[in-house]
């Protein structure tokens, strides 16, 4: 769906199966945050050419986290002029803890491609100014990208409506997990767009989230 010019916002809304939210942002280097599984990604590119997105013209793909139904939909991109970044603690944990898992279910860890690092700080995508925030927890190597000029906030699994990323998975810190929900809060964000769930609209309502938030899970 078409939330404002140049970005879209695409919720999963079907109770049978887990998938996450994914969002595009056009412009000159045209960004996909969380593609989602990869049996969803076909999906994903049909509600896109709905909107009259083109998701050819993808060239960067980031995961908030590498859970498979965050980060396992990157495989659809074959072409290497679409960039693939995690942060650089991200890629430790998919070769620790992602690959065991596979393993644990009788599979193998697909063969994934890691085309660059995000850090905290600026990310400048043609005119468009984002801030990466390093915000583990749910996973150790978790980020979430903030866009200051429309006062977007991507959080990943960090934070959801009246409710928060689960920190009982390997590699999961309910300490980490609280301080990253505080570093969030204090952002300026009129649209919060989590990996599951509702996306949250309107500063005040983000804020009285966040006290939520505080309230039930970190009092």
């Amino acid at each position: 769906m078409k939330v404002a010019e140049r970005l879209y916002v695409y919720l999963w809304n079907d109770p049978r199966e887990n998938n996450c939210n994914t969002t595009f942002i056009d412009g000159k280097i045209p960004l996909l945050i969380d593609p989602g599984h990869l049996a969803r990604v076909q999906e994903l590119f049909s509600r896109m050419r709905a909107d009259g997105a083109d998701p050819g013209r993808i060239r960067l793909v980031i995961s908030t986290h590498a859970h498979p139904d965050h980060f396992e939909g990157t495989l659809a991109f074959k072409d290497p002029a679409v960039r693939i970044a995690v942060s650089q603690q991200e890629e430790k944990y998919i070769e620790e803890m992602v690959g065991a898992g596979y393993a644990g279910q009788g599979g193998t860890l697909p063969d994934y491609r890691i085309d660059f690092y995000l850090k905290e700080g600026e990310l400048i995508l043609g005119r468009h100014e984002f801030q990466i925030l390093l915000t583990p927890g749910h996973t150790p190597g978790g980020l979430s990208i903030y866009w200051p000029r429309h006062k977007v906030l991507i959080s990943g699994d960090v934070v959801f409506m009246q409710s928060v990323g689960r920190s009982d998975f390997p590699g999961g810190d309910s300490g980490a997990l609280k301080e990253s929900v505080e570093h969030l809060s204090r952002l300026s964000v009129e649209l919060l767009v989590p990996g599951h769930g509702p996306a949250i609209q309107g500063a005040e309502k983000v804020k009285n989230n966040f006290e939520f938030v505080r309230r039930m899970y970190f009092r």
